[in-house]
């Protein structure tokens, strides 16, 4: 087993180098060739100065945190025809309330079709057990006009079954 002082200084070595960083510099040479360098370029160079390039970590996040402006004369300025105002936070809380209405509509319109569809899938269930128990061939009683029990014949049985196979295709789509 390895000590834990190797492991220790294999992790400060790890963690040193997504730490480290550098600056890059990208210039023009006198011959008319791109050159990088983490160095200045030399005052010959085509273009006269020398643009600085930022740096991503192998994490995708920059090597080097950007300085602020020195002054507001520095600062980027906003286009105002390009670039749309910040929102408020009473807008963003707007937003946020209405998409928070549009996610709960959503999950009870979702919610209803999962109901009708367990419905729809009882109901088939039911009317698949109706025909087959009508075909079974057992005797079957059913009730008369007036509310008496009968037995059904097999013109009543035809019946019942044309109603479980109506009942079957609007349910299972079968």
């Amino acid at each position: 087993m390895k000590s834990p002082i190797q492991f220790f200084v294999a992790m400060a070595v790890l963690l040193a180098a997504a730490t480290v960083t550098a600056q890059v510099y990208k210039w023009v040479d006198k011959d008319g060739k791109m050159q990088f360098s983490d160095v200045p370029p030399p005052r010959d160079a085509k273009s006269g100065e020398a643009k600085k390039i930022e740096v991503r970590s192998a994490s995708g996040a920059p090597a080097a945190p950007k300085a602020p402006p020195a002054d507001a004369k520095d600062a980027p300025k906003a286009d105002v025809n390009t670039k749309a105002a910040p929102k408020t936070l009473a807008e963003r809380a707007k937003e946020s309330d209405k998409r928070r209405e549009e996610a709960a509509e959503a999950a009870k319109k979702a919610a209803e079709v999962e109901q009708l569809a367990k419905a729809r899938q009882e109901r088939c269930k039911d009317a698949t057990r109706v025909l087959a128990e009508i075909n079974s061939g057992r005797p079957m009683a059913g009730t008369d006009e007036q509310g008496g029990r009968k037995i059904l014949d097999d013109a009543a049985r035809a019946a019942e079954a044309a109603k479980a196979r109506a009942a079957m295709s609007e349910t299972c789509g079968k």
